[in-house]
Order: C-alpha cells, then structure tokens, then sequence
C-alpha cells in the first residue's frame, strides 16, 4: 500500500515538528518537571529538592507558579505554623508533610517574594519569616527594613489586613528590643491611620498597648488598658449581634488574667527568663521557636500571636524579657531536620515559676533516642515470656516501659512497668494480658465501644508496640525510645510486635462482631465452668464497666468479678480500680485493705496521685493531722499539685492562719490540666478579705468544711444555696472538685 503526499504538506508537517520540539524542551518539559517534583515534596522524596530549586530558577516556569512553590514548601505549613514540629510538656505537633528547605536555601527566595510577590496573607507570613530570622542572628536593622519595605509595598492594596500585620510586627520587634518610645509611637500612628469601626483591630491595638506598658513594668496601667479594650468591645460586639468567639478577645481575657493573676503573686513586675538549647553533643540548636507560655495558655495549640515567642541565635541562645509573675512552661519549634534522631525528655508536670528572683535561666538539652533492641519489626511472639531489651543509657537509675495497640482508628499507649533497673526485662505473657488499655469509644455514640479496646493484648490479630523511658533516680526524665525518626541513618528497628501465645475463643470473637452483651454472656459461661479461666474472668471485668451506667468507676455488680480477678492476678490496675471504688463509697476498711495490696503489688512505689487520694481518704475520716502531713509529702510527688485544694481546706479547718495558708497557695500553685485552672492564692486571698467584718467567719468555714468532709452533701447544698458570703462559696465548690 503506498501513500502519497503533496510536498507542501511535508513541509508544513516538518515545520510543526520543528516547532513542537521547543514547546516540549521549553514549556511542556518544564511543566512536567514541575507536577512530579511537587508529587515527589508532598512524598518526602529526596530529588523533590533539587528539581523544586531547578523549577524556580527555571524561565519557563511563571512568577504565579514560582510564589506557589514558596508558598507550599518554604512558607509555614500547615496553615498558620512556621515549624514542622511543636513540642511542649503538655502537647506535641507535626506537619504530616515535612520541611525539605534549609534556612540557606529559602532565604533568597523568601526576600524575593518580599520584593516581588503578591500582596496576600502570604506576603505578611513571608516579610514576618524573614524579618524573625534576620532578628534572631543579631540583625536587626536589616530586620526593621524589611519589614518597611514590605509595609511600603502594600500601598494601594485592597487588603488592609496585611499592612496591619506588618505593623504589629514592626511593634512587636520594639516591644522585644525595649524600645517602647519607638512602639509608642508606631501605636499611634497604627490607631490615626486605621479604621475607627474596625473593632477587632482597635482590639488588638489596645492589647499591644498593654504589652509594652507591661515590659515597662507598667502592670496597672495595662490592666486598665485591657479592661477598657473588653469592656468596649463587649458592648460592639453586643449591638452587633455577632456569633462565635473572636480570637483578639480570647486573647484580651487571656491578658487580663494573666495580669491579674501576676498582680496576686506580689513578685518582681518586670523579670527576664533566658537560656540556651543544645544537643547532648554541645552543638547548639540555632533557628528553633521558643514559647514561652503562662499557665492559662500551656495546654494550647501554638498562634501567631504568641505572647513571649522568640527564635535561638547562632549559638542557640533565647531571651524573654518584661516576662510578669507566674507559673510558664516552655514549648519549641523545630523543623525535622533539628529534631531527626532526637527528643527533648520534659516532663508534663515541668513549670517554670517566674517572679520570686528577677532572672531565671532555663537551658534545654534534646538527648539521642533510645535504641531499642527486642521484639521489633513485626516479631510474632510465641513463647511464655516476652523479652525487651535496649540500649543502656548512661547515667539512667531505672527505666519505664510503656506497651501500645492499634486501634479502629490511630493507636493508643499506657505506661506498662516502671523502675526497671536494667535495660532487659522478662515479662510473663499473662502480665501483658493483664495490662488494660482503657475503654475507648470511636464514634460520638457511647455504646459503640472499641473490642480492641477491651481485647487489648489478649487479641492475636492485633500489633502492638512499646516504648521505653531512661530517669534519674530523683525522677528527671533522661531520654526515650519514642521520636521522630525520619532517615535510614535514624529510623533504626520498629518497635511492632505481635503475640501469638493464645488461641481466640468463640466469645472473643462475638466480641470482635460487636456482639457485646452475647460475648459477655459467653466469657460468663466459660468461667462458670473453669473458675481458673482468667481470660473469661478478666473480659467479664472488662465488658461491665465499659456497660456501667454509673459515675463510679465500676459497676457494683461487676465488684465480685473485679475481686476475684484481682486476687488470682494481683494485677495493680485492677486492684487500684477497687481502692478508687471504695473510697468513692466512703468504705474505709475496705479502702485501707486494697490500698495495702496496691501498694504491695507496685512495690511501694507509689505515684503522687496513689498518695493525693490515700491523703484525701484520711481527710474525710477526720484524720486531719495524718492528712496534713501526707497532703505535704504529695506535694514534693505531684509537680501538678493537684491535691493542694485539698490540703488548705485541711490546714484552715485545723485553725492555721490565712497567712499560713496563702504560703502553701504561693508555694504549689496547682497547674493546670486542659482548660481547668484553679488560683488558690486568688481564692484564700479573698477569704481573707471576707473575713476581716465577720468575727465568727472561721467558725462557719470550719463548720462548712466538716460537712463536706463527713459527706453530708444534702446539708452542704442548702448552704451553697443559701450562703452570703460569695468567697468562701467559690472556695468550698472549687475544693469539692479536687479528685
């Protein structure tokens, strides 16, 4: 078969070849180049570097789809963050897409969406990113100018909100480096220029007002400045109708409290709390946030609007000054390349009480990750023991090891054994079985309880890991197996196991098909029959109190199971679930039997909580002397202090003096958990007050509190409801909440 074809179109067809061959060299190449190096970054792939700096050198690529490349990979993400990694005692955070750009690689790409890039939220982030990095290696001209340039850039922009962004900043550097004239002014200038009926920005004027008069030492004032800001932007708010709850007046309440609370601590107004961050090698952690945070906003997620935020220099030195009184704890901001191998062992319970002396250091060493040795790497265990083991850790007095399980959706991890003195354990089979992992429901409906959950370690189709934890003897935390491992040079062996010793009977797999109340009437049967069949024992124990109605931790008619599973096991979760039960019933010879065994059982070793509730149990039994002495020793336990209610409601019904008192508010401040926090300075400070017309005032707080002691909550209510004296009402409720 032959074709034939006219030259001119041959012509025509070579010339189309000949044009296509640049547009695939010069556009389309360009383009696919691009499309797999952004699959390649969301990966972690390592060659998404190299071809994302290629792309944005290339000029084929547009400036649209350069300032995205910035935006994804070297600006902040996820939104709002400006590190991978967020770790404090009380939370930790990561991006599910980690940093694949050094500080050296962005820097002139950052300065060029400075100087080039559109004027969007992401303009603001990018002058702020840059402006905090020239700040924390000791440039700080070169900081306040870019920040002028990019203010300068924004003229004529239909976004008001960067330019303001831009300013705050520009006070906020002021207000770092004490130059309140220079934040006075640019203040000033912020309110003349800005729109009177922007209330959520007058709002954040006012609070940057009170910022700097704060670093001046200025306390009252800026209380004042706080107050009137609130109380003004309640009433707009109010006219307004407006729903939700703004963040700039979260953060007023959030300033007005914790000047107040500062006010009540009479310590030094104007203190400095500073410091160094390094590796356990001496290489100094540089380019890392630092947070410092008061105890009402600890348990929070990061914002922008941190109050205390700094970035480390060169050497890995921080500084905070005007820091006002109180109790703070510290998280850090790294990018996963700082934190690769590495972990910072805080403890949850770690403060920093600011006030009694104007400066406080505070330095931060990140230890190598434990190494872990067995069982790893998906081993399915057989035998009667399961062997642990791992690196020895210099200078580690005991070690704790924690045993986790894979849930519906995530995972889910205990503490296991603790004071473990050699870096190997041989742990029965059965100890693990023993080990509950809690009740947990998935869904928002509560009877759709997890059967993993209740199967725990007993299921042999389910993985498991573990952990383990290095401590000095005094109880600081060395180091841990459990971190962010991201390389081949640091992900080492993983801590999955399985357990294989048992066989799944009928009834664990009724529960497993979500077949609750029929496995429950199986594991009865089966222990019926065989009295010895721990494992139906230990299911029946597990499914009552997860089906428990009741506010008590178990069911009064699972008890008689919980008996006797912990006398054949003398599993120390289970017996302390019966010390919890009889104390809540206020059976005290019963109490007193279990707690002995408990504390038998973990060999004395009794955490501070243990301790809090024997304290409390002798409270109520009118013991107050023992109770004031043990309430003294869980404080020395309990970093949290979470009993301290408790022991000043002891000492002021013993007839201690407020002033006694007000020393042991001052001296444990009990630290918040989630949302609660308790000031019980603040509150026996207004006792106090209270007291001062009323010569018959202790007697009543005496009275008051022996009906809370002895239970007698009927009698208690009526007073509550009835009582005209507001401070020891808020008193005595806060102190019924102690548990």
């Amino acid at each position: 078969m032959k074709i034939k074809m006219k030259v001119k179109h041959a012509v025509l067809i070579l010339i189309g070849i000949l044009l296509f061959i640049p547009l695939i060299t010069f556009v389309i190449g360009p383009q696919t180049h691009l499309y797999i190096a952004k699959k390649q970054a969301e990966y972690g792939h390592p060659a998404a570097k190299e071809k994302l700096l290629r792309s944005l050198e290339s000029r084929t690529i547009s400036d649209s789809q350069k300032w995205t490349i910035i935006r994804d990979f070297m600006l902040a993400y996820p939104a709002g963050s400006r590190f991978d990694v967020y770790i404090g005692p009380l939370f930790s955070e990561f991006s599910h897409r980690p940093g694949i750009f050094t500080w050296e690689e962005k820097l002139p790409y950052l300065n060029m969406y400075v100087k080039k890039g559109p004027i969007d939220d992401d303009f603001a982030s990018a002058a702020t990113l840059l402006a905090a990095y020239y700040e924390s290696i000791g440039h700080n001209g070169k900081a306040r100018d870019i920040l002028q340039q990019a203010i300068k850039r924004t003229a004529g922009s239909d976004n008001p909100w960067v330019a303001q962004e831009l300013q705050s900043q520009q006070v906020r550097m002021a207000i770092k480096a004490a130059n309140y004239s220079a934040a006075e002014q640019l203040l000033q200038d912020m309110s003349q220029n800005s729109d009177p009926e922007n209330d959520d920005l007058q709002a954040a004027i006012s609070l940057m007002k009170a910022e700097y008069k704060v670093h001046q030492g200025d306390v009252q004032d800026a209380l004042k400045e706080v107050t009137n800001a609130l109380t003004q932007y309640e009433a707009k708010q109010k006219e307004e109708e407006s729903d939700g709850v703004p963040v700039v007046y979260e953060q007023l309440l959030s300033m007005k409290k914790h000047i107040k609370n500062a006010v009540s601590k009479q310590g030094n107004m104007k203190n400095t709390v500073k410091g160094r961050i390094v590796y356990s090698n001496g290489a100094p952690v540089a380019n890392a946030g630092v947070f410092l945070r008061a105890n009402e906003d600890a348990s929070r997620s990061i914002s922008g609007d941190e109050r205390y935020q700094q970035i480390t220099d060169a050497d890995g030195y921080f500084e905070f000054q005007g820091v006002l009184p109180g109790s703070y704890q510290v998280t850090l901001g790294l990018d996963f390349d700082q934190i690769d191998g590495w972990t910072w062992p805080v403890d949850m319970d770690e403060w920093i009480d600011v006030g009694k002396k104007k400066t406080t250091t505070y330095n931060i060493t990140l230890q190598k990750l434990i190494e872990i040795k067995s069982p790893v790497n998906q081993q399915k265990v057989t035998d009667p023991y399961i062997h642990f083991a791992w690196e020895k850790v210099e200078g580690a007095d005991y070690y704790q090891l924690s045993l986790g399980a894979d849930m519906d959706s995530g995972s889910v991890s205990t503490v296991f054994k603790s004071y473990i003195t050699d870096n190997q354990i041989n742990v029965p089979v059965e100890e693990v079985y023993n080990h509950p992992l809690g009740v947990i429901f998935p869904g928002d409906d509560p009877s759709t309880v997890s059967p993993k959950s209740l199967l725990a370690f007993t299921n042999t189709n389910n993985r498991f890991s573990w952990s383990v934890e290095a401590y000095r003897a005094d109880g600081e935390l060395i180091t841990r197996s459990n971190g962010y491992r991201l390389d081949e040079d640091t992900i080492g062996s993983l801590p999955f196991f399985y357990v294989k010793k048992r066989n799944m009977t009928k009834a664990d797999h009724l529960l497993l098909d979500k077949k609750l109340n029929k496995a429950l009437a199986a594991y009865k049967s089966n222990y019926e029959k065989n009295p010895n069949d721990i494992h139906s024992l230990r299911m029946i124990v597990r499914l009552i109190n997860a089906q428990s109605d009741e506010h008590l931790p178990e069911s009064a008619k699972g008890i008689p199971y919980l008996e006797a599973y912990s006398e054949k096991t003398n599993a120390p979760d289970a017996i302390f679930r019966l010390v919890i039960y009889y104390y809540e019933k206020r059976q005290w010879d019963a109490f007193h039997n279990w707690f002995d065994r408990y504390a038998a059982a973990v060999d004395g070793h009794l955490e501070g909580y243990d301790q809090g509730i024997y304290a409390s149990a002798l409270m109520k039994q009118g013991k107050i002397n023992e109770a004031s002495e043990r309430f003294h020793q869980v404080m020395e336990l309990d970093k949290s202090h979470g009993f301290v209610g408790s022991w000043l409601a002891v000492e002021l019904y013993g007839g201690k003096t407020f002033d006694h008192v007000l020393h042991i508010a001052k001296e444990y401040p009990e630290r918040p958990f989630a949302d609660e926090n308790r000031d019980w300075f603040y509150m026996v400070q207004a006792l106090q007050e209270e007291s001062e017309t009323d010569p018959h005032y202790r007697q009543e707080l005496k009275n008051v509190l022996d009906l809370y002691f002895q239970n007698k909550d009927e009698q208690l209510s009526h007073w509550l409801k009835t009582s005209d004296k507001p401070a020891m009402k808020e008193f005595v409720k806060a102190v019924r909440e102690v548990r």
